[in-house]
């Protein structure tokens, strides 16, 4: 996924990296701009520019879909309502977490659910095993 970052600046890549995994662990938290830059010591305007050259997008979106990724796995495999999904990841509305899932998956939040229960039964808190090879589905089965 690296796209236009001179390999040869291994420092400044580890600094991004560093940078991206502070933002993996705090994505349920508000975390303005000037705190992810100062992991990778950039300034604000040049980190983005730089995070967005390296990993193909913006640390806003990241974060975006770090939130969106885990709603898609809350919605399949508990009981939560929307709104407790949604304040759980660090929205501060409903309406906005809402929009934004629609415009990433094509589906409301409740849509998702009901679309993915439909599909998959009783096994959609399981989805991550349909993308798994059958040959190695019955390693985690058994482990469930």
């Amino acid at each position: 996924m690296l796209r236009d970052v001179r390999l040869s600046d291994s420092v400044t890549f580890a600094r991004l990296s560093r940078a991206r995994d502070y933002l993996g662990a705090c994505y349920r938290d508000r975390i303005p701009l000037e705190n992810a830059a100062r992991e990778a010591c950039l300034s604000p305007f040049h980190f983005n520019r730089v995070f967005t050259r390296a990993f193909g997008e913006t640390p806003h979106e990241f974060v975006t879909r770090m939130r969106i990724e885990e709603a898609k796995k809350l919605l399949l495999a508990e009981n939560q309502s929307v709104t407790d999904i949604c304040f759980d990841l660090g929205y501060e509305s409903l309406g906005s977490f809402s929009t934004r899932f629609r415009s990433l998956t094509g589906l409301s939040p409740a849509a998702f659910r009901r679309e993915a229960r439909h599909a998959f039964g009783g096994f959609a808190s399981h989805w991550p095993l349909y993308y798994i090879p059958a040959c190695y589905q019955r390693f985690f089965i058994q482990s469930l």
